[in-house]
Parts: C-alpha cells; structure tokens; sequence
C-alpha cells in the first residue's frame, strides 16, 4: 500500500527560527553592552530579552544543558563581579529582577537535568539573597522560585518532604499573596495548585478538594488571562481527583462546566486547559465503553459509541487546527481514538474506510512532528489501521516496510513499543503469506533491537517475537534452533503486567511442547501389561526429562500467579505432563504430576482449573485404582474429588460427579473382594462379600433364563432379589437392586405386559433418579426411554411427550455418550411422533439431531443422526420443499458418504433414494442420474429387488438413452443372471 508523506513540523521550524534569531541579536548587541555598567539599560534589556527568548526555546525543545549555558552566559555578562568568591560584587538593583529570572530558569534546568541537590541549593540561595525584595517585578521571580523549590522536593522525596512543602507553600502564599503584581499573582494561584497536589498525594482528599475549589472560585471572574487560566486548571485538577476517588458523577459534572465555560476561550493556556478537560471526558466515555464490553464479552453497545464519536469530533472541531504541542497531543489522542471506534463499531460500509482515512491523515500531518508522543500517537494510528484493517496482508507487509524506513531508527523511548509491536506484526502478516524466511529476518531485527530494553510493552514484543519465532521453527521441524530462540532470561516481573508475564509462561508452554514434539507417544498397551499379563516396563528418554524440567520450570515460575489466565497455562501444562507419564506407561511419574499438580490447583476457583482439577482428581484415581492397583490410595482421592465438588450444578461436573460415585463404588467393592474391611458408611447394614457374590449370581440366573426367552422365570429371579433388598440404602445393593429392576422392567415389556412394564420403569425413576452416579444416571435414562416405548403402545401419546422432554432437558448438556444417545433418540422419537401434527417442530428437533450427532465419534450416535436426515429430508419432500431436502441429504453424504458401518451405510442408502427423487423435482437432472446410478451400482444386498426395480424405473425416465439403459441392464444381468 502506499503510506502519505508526513509533512514537515511548523512548529518545529518556527522554534528553530526563533532559537536562531535571538541568537544573532544576542550575537549583536553582546559587544555594544560590555561592559555591562557601562552600557545604556536600553541596550541591557533588549539582550536580556534576547537571551531569555532562547532560554524559553530551549526549554521548550527539552534541552536543558544548552540552557544552563545560555544563562550561565546572562549571568556572567550581568553580574561578573559575584563569580569573585573573596569579594563579590553584585549587579546593581535595576538588573536584580534579569538575574532572579535567570537564577530561577537554571533552577529549572538543572532540575530537568536530574541535578536535583544543586537545584535545590541555588533555589534557597536565591529566596535568601532576595528575601526582603520589594520591587514587585523581582518578588515574582523569588516566588517563583520558592514554588520550583516545592515542586523539586515534592517529586523527589517521600512522605515526610511533601508535608514539609506543603507547609512551604503556605508560606509562600502568606508571603506573596497579597501582591498585586499580576505575574506574582498567577505565581501565588500555581503555588496553591501545588499545594492542593501535595494534599491529593498525601491522601488528604477533602483538603485537596477544598483548596481547588476555593483557588477556582478566587479566579473564576478575573479578567487577567493568567489567572484564568489558574481558574481553569484548579477546576481540572478538581474533577481529575474526583475521578480518582471514584466520585465519578461530580467529576464529570466539573468536566463539563468547564467545557462550557472556556468553550470560547482564545488564550493559549485556557485553550490548553480546555483540550485537557475534553480529551479527559473523551478517554473517560472510552474507558465506559471498554468496561461494557469487557462485562458483555461483546463489542461495545452502539448507544456508547455515539457519545464517544461525538467527544472526538468536538474536540478535533475545537483544536485540530492548533499548533500548540500539548493540544496537539490531545488532538492525536482524539484522531486515534476516533479511528478505532469507527473501525471496531462497522455498522456502515463507511466506517472502516473513514477510519483508515482517518488514520492515513494523521500520520501525513503528525509522523514527523518533533514532539515524540504526538510522533507516538501517529505511529499507533497507522499501526492500527494495517493490523485491523482490509488489507490483504502483502499490502500490509509493504505498509509496515515504509512505516519502519521512516521511524525505524527513531531512538525515542516512548516510540520503541510501537516500533517493536510494528516490527512483529510485520512479521505475522509475512508468515500468512508463507514467506516465512523473511519473517525470520524481521523478528531477527525485533529481537536485536530490543532484546536489551527494560520497558515492559518492549519486552512483551520481544516474547511474543520470539515465541512466533519458535513456533516457525518448530513448523519446520527444527527443534533445536526453536528451543534456541526460547532461551531467554526471564527476569521478575512486577505483579501489574499480566499480559507480559501471560507471554513469558506461554513461551515457556512452549518450550515444554517442543520436548514433548521429540518424546516418545503414548504405548499402544495402554494398561501397562503384555498380552501374558506382565509389567510393561518403559524407558525414560532424555527429551522427556527435558520436558519434565520444563514444566517444572513453568511450574515454579507461575504457579501461584495472581491472574487466573496464567494460572491456567501452567495448569494445563502438568496435567498435559501426568497423562503423557500415564500413557508412556510411566505410572509413578505420573502419580506424582498429578500429585503436584492437584496440592496446587485443587483449591484454585477459577472455572477452567476447576474442569481440569476434577479432570485430574479422576484420572489420578483411576491411575492408583486400574493401573497401580492401588485402591486403598484411589479411595481417598475419589472421596476428595466428590467433596470439593459436591455443590457443582454444570452438566460437565455433574458427569464427572457421576463418573466418580460409579468409580468409588467399584473402588470399594474390590477393596472387599481383596480381604480389606471397606466401610460403605456407618449408616448402612454389612455385606459380606459372599451375600453380594449371592444376590449378583441370582441376577445372572434371571439374565440368562431371559436370554433363553423364558422371561416369567427370570422376573421370579429379579423379584427374589428386589423383595429382599429393594428398601436398603446400601450403595452395593441399590445398585443390584437397580440392575434387576431394570431387567425386570425389559422382560415384562417383552411380555406386553405393558402397565407393569410402566410401573417398574416408574419405580426406577422415582427410586434412583436422583442418584449421582453415571452407571445409575444410564439405567434411570434407559427407564425413561422404556417408559417411552410403553406409553407409546398404549397411545398415552401426551406423557410419551413429555418423558422425551425430560430426557431431552435432563442429558441436553452431558458429555456421556450413553446419555448423549439417550437424548438423540429422545429427538429423534418425538419428532417422528408429532411430525403429522407440527411439522416445523419435528424438522427442528431431526436438525437438532443431526447438528449434535453427526460428527459424533461413537457410531451409535451417528446412526442417530442418519436416521434423523432421511426423516427429515423425506418429510421436507413430502412437503414440497425439494430445495431444503437436497441440501439435508448431501450433508449426510458429505459427512458419511464412506461410511463403513453397515446400519448406517443403510441410511445413506435411503438418503441418497431421496436424493435422487428430490432432485428430480427441482429439474437437477444430471445430478438425479448420476445419485441413480451410484445406486444401481450397489452389491444386491445393499437394495431390496423391488426398490431396486423402481430405481431402475426412473433411472430410464430420466436418461433413456440406450447406452444407458444397456449399462445397467448389463449390471442387472451380472448380478441375476446364471452363474457360467
């Protein structure tokens, strides 16, 4: 893309214009006025006008070193006489107000300059030697200099200073405040500002509050412009401090009635004051919008961004055409701001391209402005616009190429996060176009730019650049020059930069995964034995161990964070870490990661550790308990995942619940067939292993009788179990008792003795439907979906209904395949039962299915949603709508076309009959032919010989062409003819 020039600073010439003048009238009349006693006052004051115009300039160009000299140079001419330490000799009187002015502005200087100390003795020597001034055009200048000397010892020292200028300040205001001379005035009103600061700093807020209130009520109707101005900033200062308090009402209000009030105001410092107060309110209604979008997870509402819009553009129309440097880093904040909106909100096609517009004229007025935060704003906004704009990423890879050549090498310190963060997005955009050697180079640049800056924005682009660059390597397979460019010192950081320390522990995650990238993959004998029955036993590698010290070193760094969002990357590392030692068969290893990881997450709160922790909690427990055959270890573990967890309402936990109370019981149970006293709770009566030997044998009888199909004689051995054990509480027996129960409620179905059936599967809903356990949540939705058959038998068509429903709300959200299936056929059932009555219903709930099930794993699943496609594309056809019903059926094809699992391929079948016929309707022709022919091309088992001859029927009428015709003649042939 093609970037605009930035266009030359005015300002910046003008201040280099001005330098140079008053440096050749300094250069003039330096001669005509030496001796200094000698020469007329005239001449005197037009070069001490001329010295102190350079001062200003130097001042303003931020170059305090020239200044010192220029006023050493004033100081020398004026007042030769006291460098003469023995005997000095002073200027005479009419000079003393120059030399006050000149001793005060190297105060200043030497401040700027960090010579704090030297500052701070010159300031007291001047108030000493002009302590009882009186000349009105000197006593400012020693006022001024009282305040420089608050204001040097304020920011520089520590509590104890503050209060102690605080007090200076008084005095400095008992001292001067009854002058009348406008300047000493304006300096008594900045001495009380100052003092209401050092207030604010020291916590005593109402006292702040006051002191600003009453310096603006002082002020507010003078008429000179300097104590406007001071009128101005004390209502600024107010409604900053109110903000920060949190009062944010009464800070606003104060915002606006200043606005109001200096919205006309011409003088530079009001105009300044104003830009301040509306680019306050611009950033505050900015900041509104944020936190709405923070708490909605979504963008900002619209009724934010009109506010928004409407403070930048009162500010740009106020101040986009001023010159001023602090008005004008306003206005950049404005242009910016205003950009970002418009680009984020995109409601019209407008928006986006106003805002790359936007962004393109700051950068051609304000690139080389010599005030580096306004150079700063102009880099952001382009920034901006090639990262979030349309682009395509070779015209933003040439874009971030001439915003580098033009400040690249710009050495500020502010500009340096923005030149890092443009060099690794230039980087980005070139790795989206597989230019990947060339963005190895520009992160080359990035790291050896920046690598050694301590500035935390800096220092998170070089993580991130070499974290990008790790993983370009690593695509490549060169792991060892990816580990290479993670090795980088990772020095402590302060608590507040989250998002730098969030990249540190990615780019450690990293590193761990590049180990991992060169380990070993899990053992295809996942239960640790050999087909004899012996322990596997593995070998750890080195790249494992490294892996492991990599965790670790993630681990200690960042475990106890405070930002959950690190805490999870270190979370999911360990535990990433114990099941790759559990499925490299590394069963202690992985015991003690899960050990580790679960002493420092399992109190954790945070929603994304807590999956992962009773994650953890169970797979740890299955480990102790199937592969360490250590149950007594496994029990504990399991009664700590139930205990955390038991006011856990996700269908998530509730599975993981489940799956833990069925594990606890197996748990127990082979504790007690291994000789070990396990108490299933003192609430409950014993159980010998020989009495739950005994009543599961009699269930396995009825299981066996039923299978021969003599189910009144397996009923007789479920009955026996249930009328002696169906009131305990035992966990064991209510299991037992829930399993023939549930047999019981089969074999009466079987029998059509469909009112018992009903009452069983009853039974078992009310008995354990509340039961948390996976084993018993499958059998009580086994119970619903039976009751289900029944009801639906008995044309009790409204309860049919509603039991669909409640399995459907009940298992919706469950990560349980039996139970997922429960809710497809839930679906699928009661669409198939109101499809004659609500046909938009039914087609609903079979896209539910199919939009759930499709892409499942298990198979049964699938089939569900096979099911629901052929339904749902034949009822779309029987209504007409072919177009819809061409669509339903090839997502069937698409997704299990190839499937090889013999129900389901039987769906695929009818599918593609529908197909066909759906197609002949819209007038798809060659698409019906070819969808017939696939068929007419399947074995004689995949289509019954009455389908087939229909098929074959309308493969004719569609394509009667003889070569047709004879072709599938030929294949019906081979396929009926006689065998040679």
């Amino acid at each position: 893309m093609s970037l605009p020039s930035p266009a030359p600073s005015e300002p910046d010439a003008a201040a280099e214009a001005a330098l140079a003048e008053a440096e050749r009238v300094v250069a003039r009349l330096l001669p005509l006025t030496t001796p200094a006693d000698s020469a007329s006052l005239d001449l005197q004051e037009h070069l001490a006008s001329a010295w102190f115009r350079q001062i200003e300039v130097l001042h303003e160009r931020d170059r305090p070193a020239d200044a010192v000299r220029v006023i050493d140079a004033l100081l020398a001419h004026f007042e030769p006489g006291a460098l003469h330490a023995v005997e000095p000799v002073f200027a005479a009187p009419p000079l003393w107000p120059w030399i006050a002015r000149a001793l005060c502005e190297k105060v200043i200087a030497l401040g700027a300059l960090g010579r704090t100390d030297e500052a701070l003795a010159l300031a007291q020597a001047v108030q000493r030697r002009f302590e009882q001034a009186e000349a009105p055009a000197l006593r400012e200048w020693v006022a001024r200099t009282g305040l420089e000397e608050a204001r040097l010892r304020g920011r520089a020292g520590a509590t104890f200073a503050r209060v102690d200028m605080v007090r200076h300040c008084q005095a400095l205001i008992q001292t001067f405040g009854r002058d009348d001379w406008p300047a000493t005035r304006a300096v008594v009103a900045r001495t009380r500002a100052w003092q209401a600061h050092l207030l604010a700093q020291l916590d005593y807020h109402e006292e702040a509050l006051k002191n600003y209130t009453a310096l603006h009520d002082d002020l507010c109707h003078a008429t000179e412009p300097a104590l406007q101005e001071q009128a101005a900033d004390a209502l600024h200062a107010k409604a900053r401090l109110l903000e920060k308090i949190g009062r944010r009402t009464e800070a606003r209000a104060a915002l606006q009635t200043l606005v109001h009030t200096y919205a006309d105001a011409s003088s530079l410092g009001l105009r300044q004051t104003l830009a301040l107060a509306q680019a306050d309110q611009m950033l505050g209604l900015a900041l509104d919008r944020m936190a709405v979008a923070e708490e909605d997870e979504a963008d900002a509402d619209a009724d934010l961004d009109a506010p928004l819009l409407a403070a930048c553009d009162a500010l740009l129309a106020q101040h986009e055409g001023s010159t001023d440097t602090l008005v004008l880093r306003c206005v950049n904040q404005a242009l910016r701001l205003k950009a970002e909106v418009l680009r984020e909100r995109d409601d019209e096609p407008t928006d986006r391209m106003q805002a790359d517009a936007l962004a393109e004229r700051q950068w051609a007025r304000f690139a080389d402005h010599p005030d580096e935060r306004i150079r700063g704003e102009a880099l952001r906004a382009m920034i901006d616009r090639l990262a979030f704009g349309d682009d395509e990423p070779e015209q933003d890879v040439e874009g971030y190429r001439m915003v580098l050549a033009r400040m690249g090498d710009a050495t500020a310190e502010s500009l340096q996060p923005h030149l890092a963060r443009a060099r690794l997005l230039q980087a980005w955009a070139l790795r989206c176009i597989e230019r990947q050697d060339e963005a190895l180079d520009v992160l080359d640049a990035l790291d050896q730019r920046h690598a050694q800056s301590s500035d935390p924005e800096v220092r998170l682009q070089v993580v991130y650049g070499r974290t990008e660059r790790a993983r370009i390597l690593r695509g490549r397979g060169d792991h060892a020059a990816a580990l290479a460019a993670l090795d980088m010192p990772t020095p402590a950081i302060e608590a507040p930069d989250v998002t730098l320390r969030k990249a540190l522990a990615i780019a450690l995650d990293l590193q761990a995964d590049l180990w991992q990238d060169q380990s070993p993959k899990a053992h295809p004998q996942q239960s640790g034995k050999d087909a004899s029955g012996a322990r596997i036993e593995g070998v750890v590698t080195d790249a494992q161990l490294h892996y492991a010290e990599a965790v670790a070193a993630l681990f200690e760094r960042f475990a106890t964070d405070a930002a959950a969002e690190v805490r999870v990357i270190v979370a999911h590392a360990q535990y990433q870490l114990a099941i790759h030692w559990r499925e490299c068969l590394q069963f202690q290893r992985a015991d003690d990661a899960y050990a580790v990881y679960l002493q420092a997450f399992a109190a954790d709160r945070e929603p994304r550790i807590e999956e992962l922790t009773a994650a953890a909690y169970l797979n740890h427990a299955y480990l102790l308990m199937m592969l360490m055959d250590r149950e007594a270890d496994a029990l504990p573990v399991y009664d700590a995942l139930i205990a955390r967890f038991s006011k856990a309402t996700s269908a998530d936990m509730r599975d993981t619940l489940a799956k833990a109370a069925a594990s606890r019981l197996t748990c127990q149970n082979r504790l007690q067939r291994q000789g070990v006293a396990v108490n299933y709770g003192d609430q409950y009566e014993d159980l010998s292993l020989e009495q739950r030997d005994a009543i599961g044998a009699t269930i396995e009888r009825g299981r066996v009788l039923a299978v021969e199909g003599k189910h009144r004689e397996a009923i007789a051995c479920y009955e026996e179990v249930l009328n002696a054990h169906v009131e305990s509480l035992h966990p064991e027996l209510r299991r037992q008792c829930l399993d023939a129960m549930v047999r019981k409620g089969y074999s009466l179905g079987t029998l059509a003795q469909r009112e018992a059936a009903l009452a069983v599967n009853d039974e078992i809903i009310a008995r354990y439907g509340n039961d948390l356990s996976t084993e018993v949540e499958e059998d009580v939705a086994l119970a619903m979906s039976n009751r289900a058959v029944q009801l639906d038998k008995l044309g009790r068509r409204d309860e049919e209904l509603q039991t669909y429903d409640h399995i459907i709300d009940r298992w919706r959200g469950s990560a349980v395949a039996c139970l997922k299936q429960r809710v497809a056929v839930a679906r699928y059932c009661k669409a198939m039962t109101i499809a004659d009555t609500d046909l938009d219903g039914a087609l609903a709930l079979y896209q539910q299915v199919i939009d759930t099930c499709l892409r499942a794993p298990e198979v049964a699943i699938r089939l569900q949603a096979a099911k629901s496609t052929v339904n749902r594309s034949y009822r779309l056809r029987n209504a007409g709508r072919y177009d819809e019903a061409v669509a339903c059926a090839e997502r069937l094809l698409q997704a299990c076309g190839e499937e090889t699992d013999k129900d389901i391929a039987a769906q695929v079948v009818k599918v593609r009959i529908g197909l066909a016929r759906a197609c002949g309707k819209t007038g798809q022709t060659a698409r019906q032919v070819e969808t017939l022919e696939v068929l007419l091309a399947l074995p004689p088992t995949a289509l019954d010989a009455t389908v087939r001859t229909e098929l074959l029927a309308e493969y004719r009428q569609a394509k009667p062409t003889s070569t047709a015709i004879g072709k599938a003649a030929h294949a019906l042939g081979s396929w009926f003819g006689k065998k040679k």
